[in-house]
């Protein structure tokens, strides 16, 4: 079980998480074959990933929350906040040797981000099935909370929003979070 607690700070207050008998989280990404150093810093043409074409500049991370965990399980904002940084966090570091990555955090004046919201969790697992599905994979970091196994936050790896990432998006009501 997960205890949220609010600690004071100089502005405002801070929630931080504390848990009883599971100092782990659980996530899951999709993840691209290991390369080594050398292999990583070659430019051959691989089609199975995402192609960077123009700058750095037009790639976007999407980050995806459920809505139902702020309605239905009353989530403070703080640590769904905190959630989509784990999940931020660790897509980029998980697939750090990709081309995307590399050239997204190269460019830290131009990092775009989209903060997107769908109905509840099965939304979010369905867009991951899909995901898995795609020709051109996005790969991607679904982080889950423990103890509960609860997905709260999926992270796709900066892209160019092609047109079958769009698509899926739609199909699962992903909207802009407001």
């Amino acid at each position: 079980m997960v205890f949220w607690t609010r600690v004071g700070a100089r502005k405002g207050r801070v929630y931080s998480c504390s848990r009883r008998n599971s100092p782990f989280h659980r996530s899951i990404s999709y993840c691209a074959p290991r390369m080594s150093t050398s292999q990583s810093l070659q430019t051959t043409d691989q089609p199975e990933r995402v192609s960077v074409s123009g700058s750095a500049s037009k790639l976007v991370m999407q980050i995806i929350l459920p809505r139902s965990l702020v309605v239905e399980d009353k989530w403070p904002v703080g640590p769904l906040l905190a959630q989509s940084a784990h999940a931020a966090t660790a897509v980029l570091h998980v697939h750090r040797d990709l081309p995307e990555v590399r050239s997204y955090l190269s460019n830290l004046e131009n990092m775009r981000k989209t903060v997107l919201e769908v109905k509840d969790v099965e939304a979010l697992r369905g867009i991951c099935a899909q995901l898995d599905q795609m020709d051109r994979k996005i790969p991607y970091h679904l982080w889950i909370e423990q103890p509960e196994n609860t997905p709260t936050a999926l992270a796709l790896v900066p892209n160019n929003r092609p047109t079958a990432l769009k698509r899926i998006l739609d199909h699962h009501g992903c909207v802009l979070w407001k």
